[in-house]
């Protein structure tokens, strides 16, 4: 495990370990990782071994039992290199725990994130055909039946489908017309009938984004995370916490964009000098720095206030989501523009991070969703629990 309880607390220590393993193991893959749409054993296994995928698990539970801020300096270093592998960690690492940590019972956390410990990944299933920012639409459906659940439903753009051990499924277990106060939170192991599609996407390939439909799965009860029909308000807190780590991706992305455009414009010359002696250049060179670092300084904020306990994080988090996704973009744009033809080209890591980084406007959470978020934070209308 990358982190003991001996230098717990020690960040850039942390960030030097991570940052390493990207360097050595991820470096050399990453190209592959994004050509085929697929991370292989052998790369699980060793991500898996670091404690990656597990960060938010107690250690308890034989987990890292990392911070957020911990765990968004860990993905932010893995999404550097690797975008794909970042995002798996964010997954697996710490929406998954969430969800188990703070609202299953001693039965699920022992089983659960005790196989996160060990190697084993999760997934979690909101998402739907039919809804994606109204999640209390949702209509995979969990029936009980004597002592289990049967699910049938399908879900969408899940993250870590294929490589998933288990999911988190968000199920209707009420009337459609109860909306939010008819879902529930199920963990559904992979078996049979979990059938799973990859998608073919834009960005983060590798990550095993898929379409999963379940078939008459025969869910234990026990496997219920907390009370029936009180599923949305885990959903909604896990996506709070959830968008900073997202966000991190984002982060790391534009930090690898902000290097290779830097470089770039040292090593390339034009009119007899290296471009960054050219004052466009200069101009888009220092704008990249700013964003990245205020980027970072509000992300980072973000996560001290979950940590600190402060109840005002909801805000916070949707702020950063917001900020760093859209000026991510700007970000990872500039310096394509400052790499020209070189940047558009596969050739270079730079057509990667430009189709990487605009998932992050999108996903867990939508640039408008969380405008929403922040007026109604605001407004007082949004609390923690």
């Amino acid at each position: 495990m990358y982190l003991s309880k001996e230098n717990r607390g020690d960040v850039e220590g942390i960030r030097v370990s991570v940052r390493e393993f990207a360097e050595k193991r991820l470096r050399g893959v990453a190209r592959f990782i994004d050509e085929s749409n697929s991370v292989s054993e052998d790369v699980l296994r060793d991500v898996a071994s670091m404690g990656y995928f597990a960060l938010r698990v107690p250690e308890d539970y034989e987990g890292p039992g990392l911070s957020v801020f911990e765990s968004v300096i860990v993905i932010e270093e893995l999404s550097r290199v690797s975008s794909a592998i970042g995002v798996m960690a964010t997954v697996s690492g710490s929406m998954v725990p969430y969800s188990i940590v703070r609202y299953g019972s001693s039965y699920l956390k022992d089983r659960y994130l005790r196989l996160l410990a060990k190697g084993g990944i999760g997934a979690f299933a909101l998402t739907e055909p039919c809804c994606g920012s109204d999640a209390a639409a949702i209509m995979t459906r969990a029936e009980l039946d004597g002592d289990e659940f049967i699910v049938n439903g399908t879900k969408t753009y899940i993250t870590n489908a294929p490589y998933a051990d288990f999911f988190i499924v968000a199920v209707r277990t009420g009337r459609v017309e109860d909306r939010h106060k008819g879902i529930s939170l199920l963990v559904v192991d992979r078996g049979p009938c979990v059938k799973i599609s990859k998608l073919d996407m834009m960005g983060y390939r590798g990550s095993g984004t898929s379409e999963v439909k379940f078939e008459d799965c025969r869910v234990p009860k026990e496997n219920l995370i907390g009370e029936i029909n009180t599923g949305f308000k885990k959903i909604m807190m896990t996506l709070n916490e959830g968008r900073i780590t997202t966000s991190a991706t984002a982060l790391g992305i534009m930090q690898a964009a902000f290097e290779e455009a830097f470089r770039y414009a040292q090593e390339r010359t034009s009119m007899g000098v290296p471009i960054i002696e050219h004052q466009l250049v200069q101009y888009m060179i220092s704008e990249m720095a700013v964003l990245l670092e205020t980027s970072r300084l509000l992300l980072y904020e973000a996560a001290k206030r979950v940590d600190s306990g402060d109840l005002e994080y909801i805000k916070y988090a949707s702020m950063a989501k917001l900020y760093v996704a859209s000026r991510g973009v700007d970000l990872v744009r500039m310096a394509m523009q400052v790499m020209g033809g070189v940047g558009y080209s596969k050739e270079s890591i730079m057509e990667r991070l430009y189709r990487d980084i605009k998932m992050v406007e999108i996903g867990d959470g939508t640039n408008e969703i969380q405008r929403l978020v922040i007026v109604r934070s605001l407004l007082g209308k949004i609390k923690p629990e």
